[in-house]
């Protein structure tokens, strides 16, 4: 909220002072033409005609800002396209999903890395988690936690040894990421309307009390710049 608002008076303050500056500028012109040289005289064709002029670049200073708030956003989008696209191919093969047995991942003897020259960040991994168990991951900040569900996800480089998944795959990140859309299209992210199931979903992600605190329930338009901490169950 305090971000909101600092962005709410810089840009009062930049509409206030783009309004304020055709009169300011106007006057500062007069008053240096007259004082450079005291025989110059402000006739009528000067004073409109100077204020015309003024008047024409009004437009284009009053969409200056706009401008260069769109080519930084769009600078800093085109650094993040750029980071993305040259990534390292990931090797599907790194993950083994024909095996025997009955645990749904195993780690064997398994290193992994982040970047191709980079160290090893998880070492020589032993590990079977069975089939239909629940697992639960703790260990101090920085131990590698997230860094083995990104093994398991294949999205770390393999040094050596072997990892095994079976099944498909459902990974809830940290952090959401928020369509510019409305709440109901962030859930269904683009699938056919199942009423049944669109209720079912709402119900085991704790949604039903958040719905009825947005002014028109799922048809509430939400963007990625929400925080709200329930929002996230999206």
């Amino acid at each position: 909220m305090e971000v909101l608002k600092s962005s709410g008076y810089l840009t009062t303050f930049s509409m206030l002072t783009l309004t304020c500056i055709p009169f300011l500028v106007s006057i500062a012109t007069f008053g240096v033409y007259f004082l450079i040289d005291e025989s110059n005289i402000l006739t009528a064709s000067k004073v409109f005609t100077t204020i015309s002029l003024f008047n024409i670049l009004r437009l284009p200073l009053f969409d200056l800002p706009t401008v260069i708030s769109s080519v930084v956003q769009t600078r800093v989008s085109l650094n993040r396209l750029q980071h993305f696209l040259c990534g390292e191919e990931l090797d599907p093969e790194n993950i083994e999903t024909n095996y025997k047995g009955n645990h749904a991942v195993g780690f064997l003897g398994a290193s992994f890395q982040w970047e191709t020259h980079g160290s090893s960040i998880l070492k020589d991994i032993h590990i079977k988690i069975p089939e239909g168990s629940l697992v639960a991951v703790v260990g101090q900040v920085g131990s590698g936690k997230s860094s083995l569900l990104s093994a398991i996800l294949g999205e770390m480089n393999k040094l050596e040894g072997t990892i095994q998944r079976k099944g498909s795959v459902a990974y809830v990140s940290q952090q959401a990421w928020i369509q510019n859309a409305l709440f109901q299209e962030n859930i269904l992210f683009g699938q056919s309307m199942n009423k049944t199931f669109y209720e079912r979903v709402l119900e085991a992600c704790a949604l039903q009390p958040d719905l009825e605190l947005l002014p028109h329930g799922d048809q509430t338009e939400i963007g990625e710049r929400v925080r709200d901490t329930s929002y996230t169950q999206v």
